[in-house]
């Protein structure tokens, strides 16, 4: 909310088409979409901001709304069951979808006003296993067929993590954490955050260490979009 605060109508350069108060609008009403899931268990209508708001008051909106998700998060059983669109099927999805949420949209923010921080390497890193589990398999499952067992090596070079993803064939991706395979189509290496935020097209491939088939990496950021 910070960066929103000193001109919502920057663009964002990291979410085509949107600017800051678009962002805000955007994170305002997940958060209170998840804040309704927690409390409820049950699966929720996304929150829209009013109609008409000046960046001020759509500041203050999206504020309270972030309230909203943190009370609701401070007393739930992490454990506890819940609707979810991926795994665990509980409460504790949502402590994980909101760090991370709230982590890349802050990204985004600072990056239309300055040079952002990287995310904190540990959460990034988790970021990159929830993307693979959760978040990727989705969007492949949109175009089935569109891959036929590429298959990528993700290495952090600030600590320990290795990804070994396979796409295709049909709607289905398989990973795992092993170390570095010989087999892989292409190899990247990167800091956490910079890993992270090219699985999320929003680091480019010259700012991550290449080898092997660049093909396949240039044709994830054409075709996985997030």
């Amino acid at each position: 909310m910070k960066a929103a605060s000193s001109d919502v109508d920057v663009e964002v350069p990291s979410c085509p088409g949107w600017n800051l108060a678009r962002l805000v609008e955007h994170v305002g009403g997940v958060w209170g979409w998840a804040a309704d899931i927690v409390r409820s268990g049950e699966q929720a209508e996304f929150h829209q901001a009013p109609e008409g708001l000046g960046a001020g008051d759509l500041i203050e909106w999206a504020s309270g709304q972030r309230r909203n998700a943190l009370d609701a998060l401070a007393v739930a059983d992490p454990d506890s069951n819940c609707w979810t669109f991926g795994l665990p099927r509980s409460r504790l999805f949502w402590f994980r979808r909101q760090a991370l949420e709230a982590a890349v949209h802050a990204w985004d923010a600072h990056s239309s006003l300055a040079v952002p921080e990287p995310i904190e390497p540990q959460l990034a890193s988790d970021g990159i296993d929830e993307f693979l589990s959760v978040m990727l398999p989705r969007l492949v499952k949109r175009r089935p067929g569109d891959w036929t067992g590429q298959s990528l090596h993700l290495s952090r070079t600030d600590g320990t993590g290795h990804w070994n993803v396979r796409l295709g064939p049909g709607p289905e991706i398989s990973t795992d954490h092993e170390e570095a395979r010989s087999d892989s189509d292409v190899t990247l290496e990167a800091p956490a955050s910079t890993l992270y935020l090219w699985c999320l097209n929003r680091a480019k491939s010259d700012e991550l260490d290449v080898s092997g088939d660049n093909s396949v990496a240039q044709r994830w950021a054409a075709e996985v979009a997030f």
